[in-house]
């Protein structure tokens, strides 16, 4: 039996996982399953119970393919788990997409206290902060319970040691841009820094508890896709992700103070991620698909159609799952403003994506102007396998958009972690490149987001 690494990206939608050999990268065997979130009306949970098993039950089976030696991990950030210190459940994990937070979050916006929180941990003050979400239900626990990230848990079981990565820590809203626990926010949240895990690298290794293999401790699904995409800290190369949600991201050295961005920093000298968070992408696509009984496929094509054949469409607000960039806001609902009978299942899906591409190219300017030069974007996720995708988004930013053979970048980004320890960053192999061949769209899209920016002022005033 071959040595081999098993990768693991706990997911909001999906939990995915790759078995490789760990000499020659050569894959042996890969799958993903339902990661079981469960969404109501403003609560999204997963049970780490059932996560966990997964996790034990795929290692389990990985050995039919390979001596599995390393196991490391990516997740999606802003889990909340609320636990003791054996790792005693007191709550389920919260996602990024949980707004049962809200009120704490708009009370904090609203104050002194959290414009300084925000300022020096780079978390945008929202109901997707893990420290936002502790915040509201600290009355609620118990003094001995500690707060951790689905994946901390996860490790926790499988090495007996509280762990976590700096990129993992620096989205929960507890870390300081400067590397260390936030006194402020320890404060706030009635904690103190022994109750907070291990800070590590994402390149390091504990010991699993039977001494069988090494975890490596991996990192947050946008800091292990930079480090697969060979992004430099530099704000030359960004990251474009579409998944259940979105991301337009890239990593610098020195931390960027700026009201529509998140700033997270990465690790000791390895920069800072920074970008736009988008909470409507893929979940809205799947809603819509599944509203009209129809494949994201189809759906895709259609509205891609329906915008290419330059008909008047109706103005899309895609915020049915609240908004994080640029608004940070929970509360926001969404609607098509502007419908007649003449728009059918093609226009509405057209309007969609022609919001959802404005939101991506505000970023770009945004990102711009906070002086990242963005001379190249590659495709980090998601979506942009769909037919059509990576060229629509080409055509809609005005820029050349790279795609990678492999495209589960934060999964492989976890491979890469285990397999080249010492590396500065991955190489990364050039990819199919997209240009832009359709001006007008762009125009279209930058005109789209001129409509939304006039809407949402209107509704403030």
């Amino acid at each position: 039996m071959v040595d081999a690494v098993l990768a693991f990206d706990l997911g909001t939608t999906h939990l995915k996982w790759v078995l490789v050999e760990e000499a020659s990268g050569l894959r042996l065997w890969d799958g993903q399953a339902d990661a079981h979130t469960i969404t109501a009306e403003t609560s999204s949970e997963q049970d780490p119970h059932e996560i966990l098993a997964q996790v034990v039950q795929t290692l389990a089976q990985a050995q039919q393919y390979g001596t599995v030696t390393q196991v490391a991990f990516s997740s999606a950030m802003h889990s909340l788990v609320a636990c003791d210190d054996e790792g005693h459940l007191f709550t389920k994990s919260w996602t990024w997409m949980d707004k049962r937070a809200h009120p704490t979050a708009a009370s904090l916006r609203r104050s002194g206290a959290g414009r300084e929180l925000r300022r020096l941990s780079g978390v945008p003050v929202h109901a997707m902060s893990p420290l936002v979400k502790w915040l509201h239900l600290r009355p609620q626990l118990p003094s001995q319970v500690r707060p951790v990230a689905l994946k901390d848990y996860i490790i926790h079981h499988l090495t007996g040691q509280w762990a976590t990565d700096y990129s993992t820590a620096a989205a929960s809203g507890f870390l300081g841009l400067d590397g260390r626990w936030l006194p402020e926010a320890l404060e706030m949240a009635r904690l103190d820094a022994a109750q907070m895990p291990g800070l590590h690298r994402m390149r390091d290794r504990l010991t699993a508890r039977e001494g069988a293999f090494e975890v490596v401790i991996g990192g947050s699904d946008g800091a292990t896709a930079h480090w697969h995409l060979g992004v430099p800290p530099d704000g030359t190369v960004g990251v474009l992700a579409m998944g259940t949600s979105g991301a337009l991201r890239t990593t610098i050295s020195e931390p960027v103070e700026h009201p529509e961005l998140f700033c997270y920093l990465m690790g000791p000298a390895a920069g800072y991620l920074v970008g736009s968070a988008f909470s409507n992408v893929g979940n809205v696509l799947a809603w819509l698909a599944q509203l009209f009984t129809v494949d994201i496929d189809t759906l895709v094509g259609e509205g891609i159609e329906a915008v290419r054949t330059g008909r008047p469409l109706p103005l899309a607000l895609p915020y049915w799952f609240g908004e994080r960039s640029p608004w940070w806001r929970e509360d926001l609902a969404g609607a098509w403003i502007g419908m007649t009978s003449d728009h059918g299942r093609p226009a509405l899906a057209g309007a969609t994506l022609m919001a959802m591409a404005a939101g991506y190219a505000h970023s770009l300017g945004t990102l711009h102007a906070s002086g990242a030069s963005l001379q190249e974007i590659r495709g980090g996720s998601g979506l942009l396998d769909r037919p059509n995708m990576a060229q629509w988004m080409a055509d809609a930013l005005g820029h050349d958009i790279v795609l990678h053979d492999e495209r589960d970048a934060s999964l492989l980004g976890a491979v890469d972690l285990a397999r080249n320890p010492d590396a500065e960053r991955h190489s990364v192999a050039s990819g199919a490149r997209y240009r832009p061949r359709s001006p007008e769209i762009q125009a279209r899209v930058i005109n789209t987001w001129l409509l939304i920016q006039r809407h949402m002022e209107r509704e403030e005033r």
